[in-house]
């Protein structure tokens, strides 16, 4: 299933690499011919406004002697030079309906994702959510995504000003998390997609849970850079050098973007979704969405044999393996479901964040736990 779904994921880039072509092609050919005719324009207007402004000399000079002292037409023109620019009402900026209507239809996908994550047979739809999220968010949208809309809210916050239609998304996702987990990171969002299609999985490195902490750290480390960032220059400038800009719009402003596309890209073929794990802000507060009490969470049931079936499943690293003991993290869960689906006797299921389920934990029968603190 994953590997028909590769396929056709890279068929859909190569097919938008072509159309991207044709269409600037196009585009060129429109602007010369808007640019002929912008000039063909201006030259009726002018040789129309000289024959406006001869006719009216000539009415004027056959009235001259009427209209000889000009008084009036003195004082309407003093009148009208103290008018100034800075006495004009400036425009008010339109409202921006379709990157609202985007947010809209992504957060009931996100909805829907979380629907089906909790049900076997529906979370083998996942893949085709993935491609339909690469190809249609990525590649004809071309952004802007989440991480946009997040640097759009703290703007706002920091009284900046910034459009609400812009921070529809990022807002919404967090009340969606708080319900359903972070399951738009597993299930929507293109910028972990694209990674995860590339991911090859023969040859892994930094699969340790020490290695987990140190690509965490330098999320958090990241995160600080980028609010100081948004502080001082009041300006979103990660659009002006993020790879996945570069890769779905095959355009860079500088190298740094190609540099940092290419390093993802190398990255991505022997970790799993590597920029989720080092450098995603959007994750990492979401993250942190799932400490709050009664969020959705994993959680397992007293039934837990503490094998290791849902570690080998856990491609992002959320469960680790350190002996003979597993640990779940709550906060790098990406609601894939892989582990739910893989375990054998079905411990692992969404729960409410309580005391038993709160951060990290270790996966072993709990004996207080009941399966009807499980959320359906």
């Amino acid at each position: 299933m994953h590997t028909y779904i590769r396929i056709l994921f890279f068929v859909f880039a190569l097919a938008s690499i072509s159309l991207v072509a044709q269409e600037d092609e196009f585009n060129d050919s429109n602007n010369k011919t808007e640019n002929v005719q912008e000039k063909d324009e201006f030259s009726d207007d002018e040789f129309e406004n000289t024959n406006k402004q001869t006719q009216e000399i000539d009415e004027f000079g056959a009235e001259e002697d009427e209209f000889s002292t000009g008084d009036e037409f003195a004082e309407d023109g003093d009148e009208f030079g103290d008018f100034s620019e800075e006495d004009m009402v400036p425009a008010k900026p339109k409202t921006n309906w379709n990157r609202f209507n985007w947010a809209i239809g992504i957060l009931f996908f996100t909805f829907l994702a979380g629907v089906f994550v909790r049900y076997e047979k529906t979370r083998k739809l996942r893949p085709l959510f993935l491609l339909a999220a690469v190809v249609i968010l990525g590649f004809y949208r071309g952004g802007p995504g989440i991480i946009s809309s997040f640097q759009n809210t703290f703007l706002f916050f920091i009284g900046t000003h910034a459009k609400w239609t812009a921070m529809v998304l990022f807002l919404g996702v967090i009340v969606l998390t708080y319900f359903q987990g972070k399951v738009f990171c597993g299930w929507i969002c293109y910028l972990g997609a694209i990674q995860e299609f590339l991911y090859i999985g023969k040859i892994k490195v930094l699969q340790t849970e020490r290695a987990q902490k140190i690509m965490r750290i330098m999320r958090y480390v990241i995160l600080g850079i980028l609010f100081v960032q948004l502080a001082l220059s009041q300006s979103i400038e990660w659009s002006k050098i993020g790879p996945f800009k570069v890769i779905f719009n095959l355009y860079s402003p500088n190298n740094t973007g190609y540099i940092l596309l290419a390093i993802l890209l190398v990255s991505s073929l022997f970790i799993h979704r590597p920029f989720c794990k080092v450098a995603c802000p959007a994750g990492l507060i979401f993250g942190w969405v799932t400490k709050i009490p009664g969020a959705s969470v994993l959680g397992i049931t007293n039934s837990c044999a503490g094998c290791k079936i849902c570690d080998t499943a856990c491609e992002i690293r959320a469960i680790t393996r350190e002996g003979k003991t597993s640990k779940l993290d709550n906060q790098e869960c990406i609601m894939c479901g892989e582990c739910m689906s893989d375990c054998k006797i079905k411990s692992i299921k969404p729960f409410t964040n309580n005391k038993e389920h709160h951060g990290k934990f270790t996966l072993k029968g709990i004996k207080k736990v009941s399966v009807k603190n499980a959320i359906k």
